[in-house]
C-alpha cells in the first residue's frame, strides 16, 4: 500500500507562482499578526501594522504615525489608531515589551479588520522603483461598514464608493540618466524588498 503524500488541492495548484503578499491598492479583509510601537530616525512615533488577508497574502509595514518628530501629536494619525480600534472593537491599548527593541500592542494581536490600502510607488535612493501601502481606511470586517455606518445605523456604502476611484499614488522622482545606468550596474537588493512587502 502506498502513503499518500499529496491530495491534489485545485486551490493551492492556482496559487502556485502568485505573490504571497498583498501588493496592489485595494480592500481587505486581514487579521493583525502584529502592531508594533516604532521611532523613526528622524523621532516620529508609528503604530506599525502586520497583516494577513483571508486568502492567506500579507502587508507589513503599514504605518499610522501618530507623533511628528516635534513630539506633537500626528491628529491624522491618532484618528486613523482610534479607527482601526473601533472596527477591531479594541477599547484601549497597552504596550507589552517582546524585547529590548521590540513594543507592541496585544490588543490587536488577531484582532480582524477591513482596510483599504493605497499602494504608492516609490523610487529609492539608488534609482531602483519599490512601493508601500498605506492604509487609507478601515472598516468593519464583518459588515463592510464604516465606524460612522455602523453608529449612524446606515447601509456599507462608502467602501465601494472608495474603491470606484482609488487609484495607485505614484510618488517617483525622475532620475538622472547617467546616475540610472551607473545603479543599474549594482546589485539588485530587489530580494530583500520583495520579502518586506
Amino acid at each position: 500500500m502506498n502513503n499518500i503524500t499529496f491530495a491534489y488541492n485545485q486551490e493551492a495548484a492556482l496559487a502556485a507562482g502568485q505573490s504571497a503578499f498583498i501588493n496592489e491598492s485595494g480592500a481587505y479583509v486581514v487579521t493583525i499578526l502584529e502592531a508594533k510601537y516604532m521611532t523613526s530616525s528622524g523621532g516620529a512615533e508609528s503604530i506599525e501594522f502586520s497583516v494577513e488577508s483571508d486568502d492567506g497574502k500579507k502587508a507589513n509595514y503599514l504605518n499610522v504615525y501618530n507623533t511628528k518628530k516635534d513630539k506633537t501629536p500626528n491628529k491624522h494619525g491618532v484618528n486613523m489608531i482610534h479607527a482601526i480600534m473601533g472596527c477591531a472593537g479594541v477599547q484601549q491599548l497597552t504596550t507589552k515589551m517582546i524585547n529590548a527593541h521590540t513594543h507592541i500592542a496585544p490588543e490587536f494581536t488577531n484582532k480582524r479588520v477591513g482596510l483599504v490600502l493605497q499602494k504608492t510607488l516609490k523610487t529609492k535612493a539608488n534609482g531602483q522603483e519599490t512601493y508601500n501601502l498605506d492604509i487609507l481606511l478601515p472598516f468593519i470586517a464583518q459588515t463592510k461598514q464604516t465606524l460612522d455606518e455602523q453608529i449612524n445605523g446606515l447601509p456599507a456604502q462608502t467602501i465601494d464608493k472608495k474603491l470606484e476611484t482609488l487609484q495607485d499614488k505614484d510618488d517617483r522622482k525622475p532620475v538622472e540618466r547617467g546616475y540610472q545606468q551607473y545603479s543599474q550596474e549594482l546589485p539588485s537588493d530587489e530580494v530583500f524588498f520583495q520579502d518586506r512587502f
